[in-house]
């Protein structure tokens, strides 16, 4: 059954997807950010590489892509918006193999194809899937980094980490979180061979690591070249990036203005109450070890919350663009919630304990690498973002899904998909049913995520 879920999902994905695709294409000539996309992608498939829209803030990798609808003589804004659905039908594929390796046999072939389901139907994740946005094709490039970094294939896994870069910046978050947890688990992995005295395994976090390196230099030099023979791919698309940004100035390319790097923590908090919200089989699960965690260390969970409340008072940003374009859901929430109420980001404290708590339980079957390096990579890819944007979470959020703690599937699996599917009919409801119209467009525009 292992090779009929191979195409049964993605054929399925789009086979699924299809009629739904044909009904959102034909509301819009753009959607939104479109505006920009489409234009740019149309040239780019024409082969008319000099044109370029100074607005445009990221890598050329998702107009490059369109390159192969030019073949076809379909560079057409149903050809660029077909490529994101095609996208979306590998990414379940890659989700399930994915899955299917974290889960080491739990469940089998079938709990993985549940899972991957249930991760390429989220909700934003599978609005975007129908639209010609970066998010979907992004998305595709990194979860085929991850799958041959997880393979240790890391010569393709650096050619596809180099067009997750492409298709957005940020995506050299995840090269560096991978490369890190490569250069860990060496240093780990050749201290273990080398040690005769403990019987205890070899930990990153214990001494006993640490003082086997400063003590021998051999070992270190062992170290160094299976970690150079490992790293050496992805060193040539990390190093020149920092290049870029000394040259550049700035992660971002274009109009730098809308998009300056800005310390904004409370993303964070954001993050974890979206995953919690989305990610429910891990929060059903995890909620009493969650609570008996929270309850173990209660005086540092209560000095947590305070520093959660300090962090929400003195670094809470708000962005123009959330106050102002009623487009999002986002502009709602902020508007009536966290706007309207100047308590209410106060009281959602013991909340983001709460689902931080949750995020943590998930993840600590994993490795101390992946331990350290995740938390990093998140505060990097997300806490420099002035903007709150749901879009921003959306690889972060599958990272942490993809490596959530095995179970057997059950209640709590099926409530996470059933809700996914219905909030997604509520989503393309309101898209397709709700329309205003602002003064300067004279198409009428719609609400997304």
């Amino acid at each position: 059954m292992q090779g009929s879920w191979k195409v049964v999902l993605p054929v399925g994905f789009v086979l699924y997807s299809l009629p739904l695709f044909l009904r959102v294409n034909g509301t819009a000539e753009y959607i939104i950010d479109e505006e920009f996309h489409i234009p740019q992608g149309l040239a780019f498939c024409r082969k008319q590489f000099d044109v370029w829209d100074s607005k445009i803030t990221t890598f050329p990798g998702l107009y490059l892509l369109a390159l192969v609808l030019h073949p076809f003589n379909y560079c057409t804004v149903t050809g660029l918006r077909l490529l994101s659905l095609i996208g979306a039908g590998i990414n379940i594929l890659l989700l399930y193999k994915i899955r299917r390796r974290t889960l080491a046999g739990t469940g089998g072939n079938a709990y993985a194809a549940h899972e991957a389901i249930t991760m390429s139907v989220l909700p934003p994740l599978y609005f975007f899937s129908h639209l010609y946005y970066t998010d979907t094709l992004a998305l595709t490039m990194v979860l085929l980094f991850y799958n041959y970094w997880q393979q240790e294939a890391h010569l393709p896994a650096s050619v596809f980490g180099a067009a997750s870069v492409l298709m957005r910046q940020t995506n050299i978050v995840w090269v560096c979180m991978c490369c890190g947890i490569t250069i860990l688990d060496t240093l780990v992995q050749q201290c273990a061979r080398t040690s005769t005295t403990s019987s205890q395994p070899i930990r990153l976090f214990g001494s006993e690591l640490w003082l086997q390196l400063l003590s021998s230099p051999q070992l270190i030099c062992n170290c160094i070249l299976r970690i150079m023979a490992k790293c050496c791919f992805y060193a040539s698309i990390i190093l020149p990036f920092i290049g870029f940004i000394c040259i550049n100035g700035s992660i971002v390319v274009g109009d730098k203005s809308a998009h300056e790097a800005t310390l904004h923590l409370p993303q964070l908090f954001y993050f974890a109450t979206f995953a919690v919200g989305f990610g429910i089989s891990n929060t059903v699960r995890q909620l009493r070890p969650a609570l008996a965690l929270l309850r173990h260390h209660m005086v540092l969970a209560l000095l947590i919350m305070l520093l959660i409340a300090l962090v929400v008072h003195f670094n809470t940003v708000v962005h123009p663009y959330l106050l102002a374009d009623n487009r999002h859901y986002t502009f709602y929430i902020w508007s009536r919630l966290y706007g309207r109420y100047w308590w209410f980001r106060y009281a959602m404290a013991p909340l983001y304990l709460f689902a931080l708590a949750l995020l943590c339980c998930g993840l600590r079957h994993m490795p101390d690498s992946f331990k350290l390096m995740f938390p990093l990579s998140l505060l990097l890819v997300l806490c420099f973002q002035r903007l709150l944007e749901l879009r921003y979470f959306l690889v972060p959020y599958i990272i942490f899904r993809l490596n959530t703690r095995p179970a057997r599937k059950g209640f709590a699996e099926w409530l996470e998909l059933g809700a996914h599917l219905l909030l997604n009919v509520v989503t393309f409801y309101v898209y397709l049913t709700k329309e205003f119209y602002w003064k300067n467009y004279r198409t009428p525009q719609r609400i997304i995520w």
